[in-house]
């Protein structure tokens, strides 16, 4: 027989009582349409299984399946109702002063004007180190220097950004008169 045909017959003999067990089960027709929906894809999707079954086989095995998605469906409604209400027990959360996108922009920048103030062989072992994920022996092996040299150059490159930092963080105040 016709595979699509097989699935018509199924579909014209039980939409109507799977549809209604549905909107039984979830009392929201627009959501039990979207299940039987998926009742009748799983139905599609195993047809050679659901239509050797005698026909009131075929009924349970979508009576089954309407019931497992019903159940799902409920569960996931219960998920979310929960979601929501921890969500709006949360104290509402305080957006960060505009001041600190400022000095975060500000700190950036000092990390790029000293990190461009690096000689080179510092400059590419930090770069190696932070935006390659290598560790010293993998930067010795890079570079071909060995690996406390590539240690060594990665410290006194972190010492020049944190003094750079630190300057900016912790200004110097001018002496008064």
């Amino acid at each position: 027989m016709d595979r699509e045909a097989e699935f018509r017959r199924l579909y014209d003999e039980h939409r109507a009582a799977v549809h209604a067990y549905l909107i039984g089960r979830v009392s929201d027709r627009q959501a039990a349409a979207d299940l039987l929906q998926e009742v009748f894809l799983r139905a599609w999707r195993h047809l050679d299984t659901v239509g050797g079954l005698p026909p009131d086989g075929r009924r349970a095995w979508l009576f089954t399946v309407a019931r497992n998605l019903s159940i799902d469906a409920g569960r996931h409604d219960q998920v979310l109702a929960g979601t929501e209400r921890a969500l709006a027990a949360e104290p509402p959360r305080q957006a960060a002063p505009a001041s600190d996108a400022v000095l975060s922009a500000e700190r950036s920048a000092i990390v790029g004007a000293a990190i461009r103030r690096l000689p080179e062989p510092q400059r590419v072992t930090l770069a190696l180190a932070a935006a390659g994920g290598l560790n010293s022996a993998e930067i010795g092996a890079a570079l071909g220097i060995p690996p406390g040299t590539a240690r060594y150059r990665l410290s006194l490159a972190r010492r020049a950004l944190a003094s750079a930092l630190g300057d900016y963080d912790d200004p110097e105040l001018p002496e008064e008169p």
